[in-house]
């Protein structure tokens, strides 16, 4: 399954570049946080499924990377803090509120 991730994640990230399926997987493990940043960051701009490829990251790193992370200003920036929210409350279980995706009372 990891390797199925990684494929994902070189094809929807890395399509410009020359990686391997390993190069990624020892990003994701190593103690570089500098190269887990510059993944992860890749990841929340380019991947077309965020919540399966950020599995390839460790519980405890993905908090430490959700923190670190803020967009680079631009169109994009609410879209992508509106996915670091509802990432986070799947992947760290946490309760944060997403503006926009809330039931409505009648």
């Amino acid at each position: 399954m990891i390797k199925d991730i990684i494929s994902s994640i070189i094809r929807d990230c890395y399509w410009d570049y020359t990686v391997t399926e390993k190069e990624i997987q020892d990003i994701s493990e190593s103690d570089n946080f500098r190269l887990k940043q510059k993944l992860f960051a890749k990841i929340m701009y380019n991947s077309t499924d965020r919540l399966k490829a950020l599995q390839i990251f460790k519980h405890e790193d993905l908090n430490k990377l959700f923190n670190s992370f803020s967009p680079s200003p631009g169109n994009k920036e609410e879209y992508i803090n509106k996915h670091i929210l509802v990432l986070r409350n799947i992947l760290l279980n946490e309760k944060n509120k997403v503006e926009g995706l809330q039931w409505k009372k009648r």
